[in-house]
Formats: structure tokens, sequence, C-alpha cells
């Protein structure tokens, strides 16, 4: 090697190793596996409330118009539906029924793949250390 080549290997070598341990990634690992330290888990039940009220994330089957979800949900006052992915979408409700009767009428509309609360996430804690 020319040696400038060196001279700039070293330091380029130094700020990758830094990004990362800032990461927190381990090159060779998949993230899933390095990223169990700041894994979102859903708030502990019964301390602290697990989902947003009125709030699901709805998917559509393929090929579906979001007319789908006023169609099946309308009758408990939308306030907003906003895409978040391809067929996904956030809905609000100013009249909240709950998620077993929204899954229920999920169930009888074969438009509505999918449905679930806007679950609240919280980062857990690395296993070994206290609160």
């Amino acid at each position: 090697m020319i040696s400038w080549e060196r001279s700039l290997m070293l330091p380029i070598l130094a700020m990758a190793s830094v990004a990362v341990l800032a990461c927190g990634h381990e090159p060779g690992k998949s993230s899933a596996t390095t990223s169990n330290r700041l894994a979102a888990a859903p708030a502990a039940i019964g301390s602290e409330q697990t989902r947003v009220t009125g709030e699901y994330l709805v998917t559509l089957a393929p090929g579906i118009d979001v007319k789908a979800i006023e169609d099946a949900y309308g009758r408990f006052g939308i306030s907003a539906v906003k895409g978040v992915g391809p067929g996904i979408f956030q809905l609000t409700l100013t009249e909240d029924p709950g998620p077993e009767k929204m899954e229920e009428l999920r169930r009888q509309d074969p438009r509505i793949k999918a449905i679930q609360p806007n679950f609240i996430y919280r980062a857990s804690q690395p296993a070994g250390r206290a609160r």
C-alpha cells in the first residue's frame, strides 16, 4: 500500500468502529438480535394504558379503496384516516367501541384484512439493569 493510502485507512477504520459501537450493531449479527437491548415492547398491562383509545391500524385487502374503512367503521365517527404504509391506515374514531367490536366488524367485511389497536410501545431496559 502507498503510505498516503495507509494514513487514510486508520482514521476511516476508527470512525467506522465508533459508528458501529454508537448504534449498538455488531457486524455479522442481524439487527433483530442486537436490538434486543432497545426492543420496543408493549406497555405493561395493568400498570398504564396499553393502547391509544379510539385509534386503530387497519390493513386493507390488496386492491381495496380506503372507502372500505368508512363503510365498515363510519358509524363510530371517523375523525381521521391517515396512510402509514401500503394498504395500512391509522384510523381515529370519536366513539371507540373497543377492540373486540372492531375485530367482529372486520370478520364481517372481507375488504378489511386486519385491524389492531394502536398500541403504546416503550423501550425495554437491557437485561440485568435495574430501572
